[in-house]
C-alpha cells in the first residue's frame, strides 16, 4: 500500500514536471535534486528529501531528516566516510556488505549485497555541505552484490551544489525471500513418487 501510494504520488510529480521517470525531491534547498538522483538494481528511488539533518549523527545514525516522510522504524545498516569504502554487518541474521566509490565529489557508485534474498525498506542518506538527501528504496530485492548509482543535486546555503561529506545506509522490514519450486521442478517431485507408488504396488503384487 505504501509503496503504491509512492509510485502514485512520484507519477503525478513526474507528469507535472514533464518526466515519466523522476519526482522531484521533497524538503529544503532541493535544487534539482529528483529520485533518480539515487539509483540500485537501475531502477530509481521511490521517493527522497532533502533536510538541514546529518544523518550520521550519533551511534546508532539520525533518521529525523526523512521519518515524517518514510515513517519510523529504521536500524542502522553501515557509515560510509571520505576514509572508507566497504563495509559489512548484520541485522535480523542476514550479513550485509556494500561497497562504495566517487568518480567525482558529486557522482559514483555503490553496491549492496546480502548472503541471502531479502526484501527490505532501504534508505541512502547522503550529507553534503550542510544539507543532505535520503532517498528511499521501498520493499527492494536484494541479492548477490547488486549496483546501484548516486549523484548530488541538492543545494548548499550558499546555494551551491555541495561535494560528498559521508552517507549513511538505513534498513527496515528485513524478510527473507523463500525458493518458489520452478514448473519443473514439481513435474519430477510428480514423477518420483509416481515411481516410488508403482515399485510398491509392484512389490506387493509379487508377495
Amino acid at each position: 500500500m505504501f509503496k503504491t501510494t509512492l509510485h502514485a504520488l512520484a507519477l503525478a510529480a513526474a507528469l507535472s514536471s514533464g518526466s515519466a521517470f523522476a519526482a522531484v525531491c521533497t524538503g529544503s534547498s532541493v535544487g534539482t535534486a529528483q529520485t533518480t538522483d539515487v539509483t540500485f538494481a537501475g531502477l530509481a528511488s521511490d521517493a527522497c528529501v532533502i533536510s538541514g539533518v546529518n544523518p550520521q549523527q550519533g551511534s546508532n545514525g539520525n533518521t529525523s531528516g526523512f521519518d515524517g516522510a518514510f515513517g519510523g522504524g529504521w536500524e542502522l545498516l553501515g557509515k560510509v566516510t571520505t576514509s572508507t569504502t566497504t563495509g559489512n554487518n548484520t541485522l535480523d541474521g542476514v550479513n550485509f556488505t556494500w561497497t562504495f566509490a566517487q568518480t567525482t565529489g558529486k557522482i559514483g557508485t555503490w553496491t549492496l549485497a546480502a548472503d541471502k534474498d531479502v526484501t527490505l525498506d532501504l534508505v541512502f542518506a547522503m550529507h553534503a555541505s550542510n544539507h543532505s538527501g535520503a532517498f528511499l528504496f521501498d520493499d527492494q530485492s536484494v541479492f548477490a552484490q547488486t549496483p546501484g548509482t548516486w549523484s548530488i543535486h541538492w543545494l548548499n546555503d550558499g546555494g551551491k551544489v555541495p561535494s560528498f561529506s559521508n552517507l549513511t545506509l538505513f534498513a527496515r522490514d528485513i524478510n527473507t525471500v523463500t525458493a518458489v519450486p520452478e514448473p519443473e521442478t514439481y513435474a519430477l517431485l510428480a514423477a518420483g513418487l509416481a515411481f516410488v507408488g508403482w515399485t510398491s504396488r509392484r512389490r506387493k503384487r509379487q508377495q
